[in-house]
């Protein structure tokens, strides 16, 4: 992590460069996972209008349920479909919205 910025700021870098799990971004930063969903929390509201912040759901490792409508930035815990608890977790990034736009 570079001195002169916070773990926001590094987080926010880390984003926009790469698809990230909260385990990942965790191990990135080497702070704990409880502490990356707070900063992600902030970092979503946060987010300039030049920006959109993206999630790439979980989905359900037996049946392919696909948690699209999910608010939550944890993962789920298990799948509403068929119950099974082996669930990928959601992988996040910053994009910027002019790329869209072409």
């Amino acid at each position: 992590m570079n001195a002169s910025q916070t773990v926001r700021q590094e987080m926010t870098d880390l984003l926009t460069k790469d698809r990230f799990t909260t385990r990942e971004l965790s191990q990135a930063l080497k702070i704990r996972e409880r502490d990356v969903l707070d900063h992600l929390d902030h970092i979503v509201r946060s987010v300039s209008k030049k920006c959109r912040f993206c999630i790439e759901p979980s989905v359900c490792r037996k049946c392919g349920f696909v948690f699209r409508d999910r608010k939550r930035l944890r993962s789920p815990g298990r799948c509403p479909v068929c119950k099974n608890e082996a669930i990928t977790e959601p992988r996040f990034w910053i994009e910027n919205r002019k790329k869209q736009l072409l």
